[in-house]
């Protein structure tokens, strides 16, 4: 597929595209968007892609520090962009999450981004981005493990989130789900997207706005009161994002209060609230999002989800 093809799939209705699969030994470029990143998680997280047998390249902006960001919004979007047009940078890693990514987006450039479709791994605040990459170049986006975050402290959680290798090498991942994860019992298949619910609700009224009409569409957050989710909820529910779904997993919710206080059954009879009579199979405790094991997920990749069989499939999605 040539540059101009592949440019060619931006339009709304053109299927996403899966970018090339990770090779033993490929070479990932290892870029932060938003937060400063901590040295030292960051050479944890650096070793470890290393004892995977990994190359190693950093962004530019890796290591700068511009008040609460990897840099100044230019500075970070120099250091990703450099990444994605690198010939030799066979995928984009995530250092970490944070705030600020959606800063950069007038800074991009979808044509460069579709003409070099890539791996692009990472979580939270990179939501944004990855509905960026959805809206405007088409691109599978991989929710998953960042770099200075999920690898920077490996414990016995850590192994689980080695899945991602698998998924990106092209091979099918099969997730068990629990009768006690089940809010609302069916079965569906189709493309999942979403990401941090903070994030995909901020994306309202803005280009990036991500469509869910037809998809298995995924959620997570930390460290939110309950009246912040009960409302985030039902903004997304009132501008019509949970119509026409064909299902609903919701992720990691670490460090949920309920009036400052853990209160596990109040946030179990919010997610009732909202999807206990659902149309479409619902899916709670997910294992991904803030929080360990965090499995990857590809967004734009298709799902299938069976609450009766007790079991969901991530198809390839990659080429």
């Amino acid at each position: 597929m040539t540059a101009l093809d592949r440019t060619r799939l931006t339009g709304p209705s053109a299927p996403f595209l899966a970018p090339p699969a990770l090779r033993p030994g490929a070479t990932i470029g290892v870029a932060a968007l938003s937060g400063r990143v901590d040295p030292s998680r960051l050479d944890a997280g650096l070793a470890r892609l290393a004892t995977l047998g990994y190359r190693v390249r950093e962004a530019s902006n890796l290591r700068l520090r511009h008040g609460d960001f990897a840099g100044d919004d230019d500075a970070r979007a120099r250091g990703y962009r450099a990444l994605v047009a690198d010939p030799g940078v066979d995928a984009v890693f995530f250092a970490r999450g944070g705030w600020g990514a959606a800063r950069l987006l007038h800074l991009l450039e979808p044509a460069e981004i579709a003409a070099h479709p890539k791996i692009h791994m990472g979580g939270s605040d990179l939501t944004t981005l990855f509905a960026y990459l959805h809206k405007h170049a088409r691109l599978i986006g991989f929710h998953g493990p960042m770099v200075a975050v999920d690898w920077a402290a490996p414990g016995p959680d850590a192994a689980a989130s080695q899945t991602w290798e698998g998924v990106l090498q092209g091979r099918e991942e099969v997730v068990p789900i629990d009768a006690n994860q089940v809010v609302r019992a069916g079965s569906a298949s189709a493309p999942v997207v979403g990401g941090c619910l903070s994030m995909l609700v901020a994306l309202e009224g803005t280009p990036e706005a991500v469509a869910t009409k037809g998809r298995i569409v995924f959620w997570e957050d930390v460290n939110e009161e309950i009246y912040r989710l009960d409302r985030m909820l039902t903004q997304w529910r009132r501008a019509g994002r949970f119509e026409g779904v064909a299902g609903v997993i919701i992720g990691a919710l670490k460090n949920i209060r309920h009036n400052g206080k853990d209160d596990a059954q109040a946030l179990s009879d919010l997610l009732s609230e909202h999807f206990g009579d659902a149309p479409f199979p619902v899916v709670r405790d997910w294992p991904a999002g803030h929080g360990r094991p965090n499995r990857i997920l590809p967004l734009g990749g298709e799902l299938s989800i069976d609450t009766a069989a007790g079991v969901a499939r991530i198809g390839r999605a990659v080429a």
